[in-house]
């Protein structure tokens, strides 16, 4: 903390990023742990990316299938191997996972993309702010104070869940994008609570990289869905006052 402070004092002039990222509350072990799982978490990206690219192009429905039934196979592949399968086999589960999450992702993009295909870029990119944003904020802090809201976070989300389902049943106008609001506030605040969670895990010996870059690969792809869905809701007004 003490270094971001002086990053931030009058009369700094130069970015130095040895300064303002050496992440000096951390040891050095933590530090290479979490360039794993944010290494882990970009592949993740990419190949959720090439995914929904896949399924946009052939618009699948059997594609859209395999997704959904492969995302629970390679997370429960991901989950139970750690002590049993090279990272090298790992890597290829949970990228799976990511690819499999894509391809059940890309019925939403094909409709973003029908709508405005420029939204893709902005909401990745936001997401991509927003993730690095709060994943800084959180191993910058001195304290894991975050780690103290994962109650509230869990039963915030089983409260979403629910409105989800009452949603189903009573289609109150605007409650869809309320869920949607709020699923984007309890997602960045779950960033912070995973990074902080991450870094007390390794602390406590647990090195798994692989298996943590999944939560903050979960947390990225339902911020940048929530964007989606929120952009193209916005542009659509637009063009109806339009």
């Amino acid at each position: 903390m003490a270094s971001f402070q002086r990053f931030t004092q009058r009369g700094t002039s130069t970015f130095n990023p040895k300064v303002a990222f050496n992440f000096s509350n951390l040891d050095k072990s933590t530090r290479l742990h979490l360039k794993n799982v944010y290494a882990c978490v970009a592949l993740e990206i990419v190949a959720a990316a090439l995914g929904a690219a896949i399924n946009v192009y052939f618009k699948s429905q059997v594609l859209h299938f395999l997704g959904i039934v492969g995302m629970f196979v390679f997370m429960f592949l991901t989950a139970t191997s750690a002590n049993t399968t090279s990272a090298a086999v790992r890597l290829g589960y949970v990228n799976g996972l990511a690819a499999c999450l894509g391809l059940e992702s890309s019925y939403l993009i094909d409709y973003v993309i029908r709508v405005d295909p420029s939204i893709i870029v902005l909401a990745f990119a936001a997401s991509a702010v927003v993730f690095v944003s709060f994943s800084l904020a959180a191993l910058f802090a001195e304290k894991r104070s975050m780690l103290f809201l994962g109650g509230t976070l869990s039963t915030a989300l089983t409260g979403l869940t629910l409105l989800g389902f009452a949603n189903l049943f009573f289609r109150i106008p605007g409650l869809a994008m309320i869920s949607v609001y709020a699923s984007l506030g309890i997602f960045c605040l779950f960033v912070m609570y995973d990074t902080q969670l991450i870094v007390e895990k390794k602390r406590q010996g647990d090195g798994d990289y692989i298996w943590h870059s999944v939560d903050l690969f979960l947390d990225f792809i339902i911020i940048f869905k929530d964007l989606l869905v929120i952009l193209t809701d916005k542009e659509q007004k637009k063009r109806r006052k339009n």
